[in-house]
Parts: C-alpha cells; sequence; structure tokens
C-alpha cells in the first residue's frame, strides 16, 4: 500500500463521527506531521477533487496546521526545502475550487506561506497572482474564468492581509516597493465591475451578483493596499484618484441600494457591503495617516457628505443612512476633533499641523457647523426614543446593564455621546454658554426625551462646565423637584439624574451639597421605584461615596437606609453584571464607613451565601463576593471573628489548586486570607488549618511567592510556635529550593526578610536543625560565597546569619565549620567574616547596620585566629556604628523604628496584627541591646577565651591603631 493510499485512510478515519476512530486517526497523523513528503502528501489529496469532500477537508485542515508549525526554517523539524518548493509550485493550480468553504481554506494557506516566502524564497507570487486575475477577468464569459477571478481576488485580499502584518520595518518597505503595481492592476477590475454595475440595465440577478461580489473583493484588497502602501498617499495620484472616486461610488451606491427591486432584496446586503467597506476605508485611512487624509484633494467633501448625512438622516437628496454608515459618520467626526496628530505644539508649531488646524477650522468645522453639530448631536443622536421605553419596560435589568456598556463603536447613541464630549472639550468657549442656555430652559420642558437630552449632554461636558454651571443651586432647586415628580414618564429623567450626579460628585459638588445628594441617591434606591432607576442610583451611589471628599460622618445618618435598599434592590436582580455591580457599591459603602459599618454588617453578611450558591460557575461574581467580605474582615477588624466561620471555607476554595475556578478566584482569596490574618485577635485550630496549603502554594513558584511570604509572616505572627510546629520543616525545605541560581534580586530579598523576622520569633532551639536538615543555612552559605549576587542582595543574606549569630554564634560557627568539611574549602569560617566586614559599608539603615555589628560582634567571642585577625576592622565597625546613633540606655532609638520601604507595614491602620508587629519589634534585640555594652562584654569574653586581658592585649588589641583605640574608648564609656 502506497504512502498517498495509507494517509488517505487515516483521513477517513479522522473524518468519521465514531469517537474513537477519530482519536486513534489523529493520534496517527500526529506521528506522521514531521515525515518527509507528508504535507506534500496531504496536498495532492485536497487538490484531487475525486476524493471525498470531508476526506479533503481533513487534508487541508492538517496542512495549515502544519504550515504554522513546521513551515519557518527555524521551527525545529521543519519541512525540508524540496518539499517546500514542491508545494510553493502548486499552490496557484487550485485556485478554481467550486466548494466555497475548501476554496477559503486553500487562500489561508497561500496567505499563511506568502507572509513567510514573500519575497526572498517566493518573489514572483505577486505577478503570478495579478496574471491569473488578469486572464481570468479577461475571459469573464467563461463561467471557470469566473470563478478563478473571484478565488484569485480572494487569495490575494489575504495575501495582502498578511504582508501588512509584518511589523518590522523591512516588511513594511518590501510591501510599499510592490504596492503602486498591485494597485493599479487591481483598482482597473474595481472600477471595470462597478462601472458595469451601474450601467448595466440588465435585471439579470447572477450578473448583478457577480458585479458585486468581485467589485467588494476587490475593494477589501484595495482597502489595505491604499493605507498601508503609500505612505505619503496624498501626494500618490493614483490613490488620490480612489479617494475621490470611493466618495462618488458611494453615494452612486446609496442611490442605487433605494432603487433595487423588492425581488432582488437580497442584493441589499451586498450593496451595503460595499458602502460600510468605503466607510471603512476613510476611518482607517484617518486613523493611520491623519494629517495625509485632511491634506489630501478632495477630504472636504468627504467630511461635507457625511456631515449632509447626519444633518439631514435622511431626505431627498440623501436616503437615510443606516446605522453602521452614521456610527462611521461620527466616528470621522470625533476623529478630526480629537487626534492627537491635529494638536498645536505652543514652542514649536509644525507646518502640516498648521495646514491641518486651517483645513479643518475653516473648510470644516466653523463656529456655525460647531454649533449645529452639537444641536443635531443633542436634539437627535442624543436622545431616547420610544423602542428604548419599550425595551426598558419589556426588560428594565438588561435595558439598563447595556447602558452601562461600553458600546460606543456599535450604536449611534453612545457613540454620539463621545462625539459630543470631544466637540465640548475642544470647543469650550463657543458651547459653554449654549449648553447653560439649554440647561435654563428644561425646567417647564414638555418633550421628556429632549429634556433628558440636555441632562445627558451636561452630565458629560461636566469637566467642561465645572465653571459655568452652579451645579449645587440646580441641584437643590430644579433637580430635586424633578425627582419627586410622580409622572411615570419622569423615570426617564429621574434615571438621568441619578447618572448626571455621578458624572458631577468628583468635579463640583461641594460638601455642604453632599447630604442633599444623599437624600436623592436614597429616593431613588426606593423598592417602589422603577428598577433601572434603582440600578443607576445603586452605581452612582458608588461614584458619591468613592470620592475624594467623601466624609464618614456626614453618610454615617444615610448609611443604614443605603444597606437596606441595595439589600432590596440586590434581591430583584437576576443577572450575575447586576448583583457585581451592586455588590461593588456595598463593598465600597464597607471600605469608606469603615468600622461605622459594624451595626449593619449582618445585614450584607446575610445576602452572601445564596450569593455565592447561585454563583457557582459565575467567577467574576465570586470573586466580588470574596471582595466584599475582606472588606469587611477589615472593617470589622476584631470583631470579625464571627465571620471565620463563613470565611475559611471561601479562603479554603479559593486557594486550592485543584479547583477549577482557582485560577480565577486565587488573587481575591489571597486577599480574604490576609485580612482575616491580620485582624485575628488569637489563633484557632481552623485557621491554623490552612497552614499547609500556605507552604504548598510558596513552594509551586514565583507567582505566589510575595503573597505567600506575607501569610506565612503573619501566621508567625500569630503563633510562631504552632505554626513552626505544624510545617516548619516543609516550610525551610521549601525556601532552601526555590534559593540560588536564576532568582530574581527582588524575590531573593523577600525572603530574606521573612526570614529576619522568622528568626526573631522563632528561637534556634525550634528552627536550628530545620536549617540544616533543609539544607537552607548551607545553600545561604553557598549564595554568599559565590559572590555572584548584588549588594543589596548580599547584605540581606547576611542579615539572616547576623540574626543567627546574635543568638547563638557557636551555632552558626559550628554549622560553617561543618559547611566547610562538605564543600572541600577550609577556612570557610575566617574567609566568611572577612568578607561580611568587606560588605558592611554596603547596609544603609542604621538599624540593619547595628544588626549586622552585633553579629560580627558576636563572632569575635572566639579563639579562632582566622576571624581575630579581622579585630583592627572590627573596632572601625563599632566606631561609626556607635557614632552613628545615640542610643538610649536600654540600647533603642527612634532610628530603628524608621522600616525600610520593603518592609513597611501600613500602620495607619491599627490592626490587630500592626500591634503584634510592634509588640514583637520591642523584643528585637537590635531594639533591647545597648550596643557600647554588647561590645563591652564580648571584649571581656574575649580576653577570658585568649588568656586574660595582657594575653589578649599582647597578641591581638596590639595590631589595632592605637588612635581608633582611643576614639572608642569613650563611646564605649
Amino acid at each position: 500500500m502506497s504512502a498517498r493510499t495509507t494517509l488517505l485512510s487515516v483521513l477517513a478515519e479522522a473524518a468519521s463521527q465514531e469517537q474513537h476512530r477519530m482519536k486513534n486517526a489523529v493520534d496517527q497523523l500526529q506521528q506522521w506531521e514531521t515525515t518527509p513528503q507528508f504535507n506534500a502528501t496531504l496536498q495532492d489529496i485536497f487538490y484531487d477533487k475525486s476524493v471525498d469532500t470531508n476526506i479533503r477537508w481533513q487534508a487541508i485542515i492538517y496542512l495549515k496546521n502544519g504550515i504554522d508549525k513546521y513551515w519557518r526554517k527555524s521551527a525545529k523539524n521543519a519541512i525540508a526545502a524540496e518539499e517546500k518548493a514542491a508545494i510553493r509550485s502548486r499552490l496557484l493550480t487550485a485556485l478554481d475550487e467550486e466548494q466555497k468553504p475548501l476554496a477559503t481554506q486553500n487562500a489561508v494557506l497561500i496567505s499563511k506561506i506568502a507572509r513567510i516566502d514573500f519575497p526572498l524564497e517566493w518573489p514572483d507570487l505577486l505577478n503570478s497572482m495579478l496574471e491569473i486575475v488578469r486572464s481570468s477577468t479577461a475571459n469573464e464569459s467563461d463561467p471557470r474564468a469566473r470563478l478563478v477571478q473571484q478565488r484569485s481576488l480572494y487569495a490575494l485580499h489575504l495575501i495582502v492581509k498578511g504582508l501588512i502584518s509584518k511589523t518590522l520595518a523591512a516588511g513594511r518597505k518590501q510591501f510599499q516597493q510592490v504596492a503602486p503595481d498591485l494597485f493599479s492592476n487591481v483598482v482597473n477590475i474595481y472600477v471595470r465591475f462597478v462601472d458595469q454595475l451601474f450601467t448595466s440595465n440588465s435585471t439579470n440577478i447572477e450578473n448583478l451578483s457577480g458585479y458585486l461580489e468581485t467589485s467588494h473583493l476587490a475593494l477589501k484588497c484595495l482597502r489595505r493596499v491604499v493605507i498601508h502602501g503609500f505612505p505619503e498617499f496624498s501626494t500618490s495620484e493614483g490613490p488620490v484618484t480612489f479617494f475621490r472616486l470611493a466618495l462618488e461610488h458611494l453615494q452612486k451606491f446609496m442611490a442605487f441600494k433605494d432603487s433595487i427591486p423588492e425581488q432582488c432584496a437580497f442584493l441589499v446586503t451586498a450593496v451595503d457591503s460595499h458602502i460600510k467597506l468605503i466607510g471603512k476605508f476613510y476611518l482607517d485611512l484617518m486613523d493611520s495617516h491623519p494629517r495625509q487624509f485632511i491634506l489630501t484633494p478632495g477630504a472636504g467633501d468627504v467630511l461635507r457628505f457625511y456631515w449632509e448625512l447626519l444633518a439631514g438622516n435622511g431626505n431627498d437628496q440623501h436616503p437615510a443612512p443606516s446605522q453602521t454608515t452614521t456610527i462611521q459618520g461620527l466616528l470621522l467626526i470625533k476623529r478630526i476633533l480629537k487626534d492627537p496628530q491635529f494638536n498645536l505644539s505652543e514652542k514649536d508649531p509644525e507646518p502640516v499641523v498648521i495646514q491641518c488646524r486651517h483645513v479643518i477650522e475653516n473648510e470644516f468645522m466653523t463656529p456655525e457647523t460647531t454649533a449645529k453639530l452639537a444641536e443635531i448631536l443633542i436634539t437627535k443622536y442624543m436622545r431616547l426614543t420610544e423602542d428604548d421605553l419599550e425595551e426598558w419596560d419589556s426588560n428594565p435589568e438588561g435595558w439598563a446593564l447595556e447602558e452601562e456598556a461600553d458600546s460606543w463603536k456599535y450604536q449611534v447613541r453612545p457613540c454620539a455621546e463621545k462625539v459630543f464630549m470631544d466637540l465640548l472639550s475642544s470647543r469650550r468657549e463657543q458651547l459653554s454658554p449654549l449648553l447653560v442656555q439649554l440647561a435654563g430652559t428644561t425646567a417647564q420642558m414638555s418633550d421628556i426625551f429632549l429634556k433628558d437630552s440636555i441632562y445627558c449632554a451636561i452630565g458629560l461636558g461636566s469637566h467642561d462646565l465645572y465653571g459655568s454651571v452652579d451645579f449645587d443651586s440646580w441641584l437643590n432647586g430644579q433637580l430635586t423637584q424633578d425627582v419627586q415628580n410622580p409622572d411615570p414618564r419622569y423615570r426617564v429623567i429621574r434615571r438621568r439624574i441619578a447618572w448626571m450626579i455621578g458624572n458631577w460628585v468628583n468635579v463640583n459638588i461641594s460638601k455642604e451639597g453632599r447630604p442633599a445628594v444623599y437624600t436623592i441617591m436614597l429616593h431613588l434606591l426606593r423598592p417602589e421605584e422603577h428598577l433601572a432607576v434603582r440600578m443607576a442610583a445603586a452605581l452612582n451611589l458608588r461614584a458619591c461615596i468613592d470620592d475624594w471628599d467623601f466624609e464618614p460622618m456626614t453618610f454615617a445618618p444615610f448609611l443604614e437606609r443605603s444597606v437596606h435598599g441595595l439589600r432590596l434592590l440586590m434581591k430583584e436582580v437576576e443577572e450575575a453584571d447586576s448583583r457585581m455591580k451592586i455588590l461593588n457599591c456595598m463593598s465600597i459603602i464597607v471600605e469608606r464607613m469603615e468600622e461605622h459599618i459594624a451595626p449593619y454588617a449582618q445585614q450584607i453578611i446575610e445576602l452572601l451565601p445564596p450569593l455565592w450558591q447561585a454563583a457557582a460557575s459565575q467567577n467574576l461574581l465570586q470573586s466580588a463576593i470574596l471582595v466584599i467580605m475582606t472588606k469587611l474582615v477589615e472593617s470589622l477588624k476584631s470583631q470579625s471573628v464571627g465571620l471565620h466561620a463563613m470565611v475559611m471555607p471561601l479562603i479554603r476554595l479559593s486557594v486550592d489548586p485543584s479547583q477549577e475556578a482557582h485560577v480565577y478566584l486565587m488573587e481575591d482569596g489571597f486577599l480574604l486570607w490576609l485580612a482575616t490574618l491580620k485582624t485575628a485577635v488569637q489563633v484557632t485550630d481552623e485557621i491554623l488549618s490552612l497552614v499547609p496549603a500556605a507552604v504548598a502554594l510558596l513552594s509551586e513558584g514565583m507567582d505566589n511567592l510575595k503573597t505567600m511570604l506575607e501569610v506565612l509572616r503573619s501566621y508567625l505572627l500569630l503563633d510562631g510556635a504552632r505554626t513552626i510546629q505544624i510545617a516548619g520543616a516543609s516550610l525551610f525545605n521549601g525556601i532552601s529550593s526555590i534559593l540560588g541560581d536564576g532568582l530574581r534580586s527582588e524575590a531573593s530579598v523577600a525572603i530574606m526578610q521573612f526570614m529576619d523576622i522568622t528568626s526573631i520569633i522563632c528561637p534556634l532551639t525550634s528552627t536550628g536543625d530545620l536549617y540544616i536538615n533543609s539544607g537552607l543555612l548551607n545553600k545561604v552559605l553557598s549564595i554568599i560565597m559565590a559572590k555572584k549576587e548584588t549588594n543589596v542582595v548580599l547584605t540581606q543574606y547576611l542579615c539572616f546569619l547576623a540574626r543567627v549569630a546574635v543568638e547563638n554564634p557557636g551555632y552558626l560557627a559550628n554549622a560553617v565549620n561543618n559547611a566547610s568539611q562538605q564543600f572541600h574549602q577550609p577556612g570557610l569560617l575566617g574567609a566568611l567574616v572577612d568578607f561580611w566586614m568587606d560588605k558592611f559599608d554596603n547596609v544603609s539603615h542604621p538599624k540593619f547596620r547595628k544588626l549586622h555589628a552585633m553579629g560580627l560582634t558576636s563572632m569575635m567571642r572566639t579563639t579562632d585566629p582566622s576571624i581575630l585577625q579581622n579585630l583592627p576592622r572590627m573596632v572601625g565597625i563599632w566606631g561609626d556604628v556607635l557614632n552613628e546613633v545615640n542610643e538610649h540606655g536600654t540600647g533603642d532609638s527612634l532610628v530603628y523604628w524608621r522600616e525600610t520601604q520593603d518592609d513597611e507595614d501600613d500602620a495607619s491602620e491599627e490592626t490587630a496584627e500592626v500591634i503584634r508587629r510592634r509588640e514583637l519589634l520591642k523584643r528585637d534585640p537590635v531594639h533591647t541591646t545597648n550596643l557600647a555594652h554588647y561590645v563591652k562584654a564580648s571584649l571581656l569574653e574575649c580576653e577570658r577565651l585568649n588568656g586574660g586581658p595582657e594575653a589578649f592585649r599582647q597578641q591581638w588589641l596590639s595590631k589595632v591603631d592605637p588612635l581608633m583605640l582611643e576614639g572608642l574608648m569613650p563611646l564605649l564609656g
């Protein structure tokens, strides 16, 4: 059996509907995919039209995937050059494929290879494609030629799309070199078929469809060729001509669409595609080359055409545009108003920018046009409609969510609002008085939709109108009256007022006006109010509270009603997005009100279990629940112990890697875990039960390292002895495995800061053997003596050794001597002390300079000559440290309490952990040991160990500079 026949049978199995047959076939194909001639054989099968369609489909899919994996020369198991050449030579021979799905995949295949191989390996690609297009166009009466024409144009479109996606400058330059030839050939085809469409009197559906399909494919190709192939297109004759021609065709297509008879109504979609594509051409051109666009002859005509469409929106001259065309017109205007390339530099304005500004301001955005544009945006495009009200009534929750969605690129009203914001921002001086005047006309206005639109404009323009509108007076007068209007249609205005307050509260509502704001919001949160209004009130209440000028005491009288209103609203909404938004509002209230939330915490907590159950597959909602639980725990502080029964299972679920939701809930679960530990007054078995999980997550890798170190530090502060008893061995084994080559400096520093606090909390009697057995101490010594880390990292490692030395210098000396034998490095202890002293001046913080000095001093209590020979340097260190800080009699100093930035704790919140940490630091030897007394005691011990004062003086002190000793004695008292 030949290889082709075998492959055919396996592809047939892969195309079957039986699962086990498919799986076996896929496994076999994956084994073969690196076999020579595999991809060429797949191509051969695909091009054989006598083969079953499903098998051909499998062949092209596997061939396409193989190209992705193995076509590049740098790929592992790359396809041989000879096989690639054979595949390339046949790619353009199958452009007569009748079945469109297969033809599409073939075109995709060609474009993928073209992107990689053009122009070096496939230099004649574009010429060959153009020749195929030209020859098929010349014989368009032949049905096969028409098919080849359309298939080749589609393939050319994908080739161009692939080539312009190259990001390197060389790739862009190559495309720009071939763009003129591409353009001249494709534009001729486009013009030819559009002209045939408009001049033909035929009612032959097939002919009309053919004209439209071919011209559409050519237009798709032209759009990208012009935009990406002509960086200076405004001075290129061909593209400029096409720029003008596209507008002419756009107008003709819109008129042609209106003339299509009912029996050919399906052609409307094809015509709409042309109208939309020409609009995309102008928009993309404005995005890519805004200055070129404005300076192109005929740009004013394009802008005026879209402006007339927007201003008229349907008249005898221009039929009403579709929603897509309306949005394209609005987006074009938005680009003109907002594009930073049109901003003038005050210091050195570019001549081209001055020229563009002149065109924009004198030919298009004149004061008259500006005023008219503002008027039509407010009165026409920003208005709600009766359809909106019907949707509101039928699905108020969905409608409210849609209003909050960021859909301005796809819907007319939100797009018009964005355009209005940019218009007001760029023409503030002209439009502000007009808007203030409009606002004054709304008091007795009967047109609810117009009134809503004006309120919308004032809300959108809050940052531009803050100096023109006295919002406080308006709020206490007209807006308060509008809120209390019981007319059912006024629900539109009530919702808009809630939204408008949310926009203005961060801009220009005084502290004195805040009670009126809260009163209005709570009035709109009443259960008898319409659901969409209540949702707007909840969302914008959040903005009122999450504000720089928010004062908890001002809001305190409104707190109970807020919680009550939000609870009732939560029970009525059904969508996960709605619940998330309400939970976020509650979270902000809890966070900002802090301990004031305590009387109402139970009401919030009662909502959460049923919400969690309902959100079983909605991870974002579950995350929002974890966030509000975290805020409650932080606000209640020591009172949060009553929440532990609910909190601990949530933490366990969210940090368990075996749970599917872990990846979504992990971050928020960590924050809840930390909040629970930091506010816990005392440790419980339930809290300690999660210690092994923290150690396991620490050992998993860098992603959770910093957070897990913080969690474990909180555990040690809660109960260090029980934490070490439960997971000490696995903890230090995990840390030892993490340390070493490749660890980032920040991670090394974080681990050693954790070990620093561990050393203060846990005595060597409980950790000494664990340091040895886990290999941690040896790992630290090897890293230090390798001398490859930065000074910042090395001093952190030495800081840990200083802690150990201060507690038990004999333990450290024995450990280093044992390591010396294991490392086969005699004299390691002396070399360590010598290197330690070398790095002393790299320590900057007074607290840690004292700690290092104490560690080195403790190591001097020895008879080891390799250490005592460093006594002259040690005397210099004593003098430096004692001169730097005037310690209290107990050895403490205010400067020691100024923590380093990396180890800073938020002392602004008096949590139980802040208190624990403060108490711990009071027991820190750095804070409790008088350094002068410590040095004197160490010197006396050194004398005793080395034969008494006289022998010690003759053998070691005599080597110290007398002047240094003379300077040290007063410091020692």
